[in-house]
């Protein structure tokens, strides 16, 4: 009965750290909008793109994936994969609004 209690306790708390984090992509700030070159605005994109692509890659479902459905059915997971491609939308979204203000190609 102890032991049985002890791997529940252990699987509980394995679940509770297997939630995915992918980092945010922070807004534009007004210095960006204003400093930024076309050149500097398409390297953005690119690391904006790139930060895209990692999420992907990391939403693949692999062990912290079951010990997360264990814990919460994978809502956790969901949810920081949908916080972290909006902030990267909303960036990349900036980005090319100050693009065409600057009349890049």
């Amino acid at each position: 009965m102890k032991k049985t209690i002890l791997i529940a306790a252990a699987l509980a708390t394995l679940a509770g750290c297997a939630t995915k984090n992918y980092g945010r992509q922070g807004e534009l700030t007004g210095f960006e909008r204003s400093s930024l070159t076309c050149r500097e605005i398409a390297l953005e994109e690119a690391k904006v793109m790139g930060f895209l692509d990692h999420i992907e890659k990391e939403s693949q479902f692999d062990g912290r994936s079951v010990l997360s459905f264990l814990g919460d059915f994978g809502i956790g997971n969901m949810m920081e994969k949908d916080n972290a491609t909006q902030s990267a939308n909303t960036r990349l979204k900036q980005l090319k609004e100050v693009a065409n203000q600057k009349g890049c190609v």
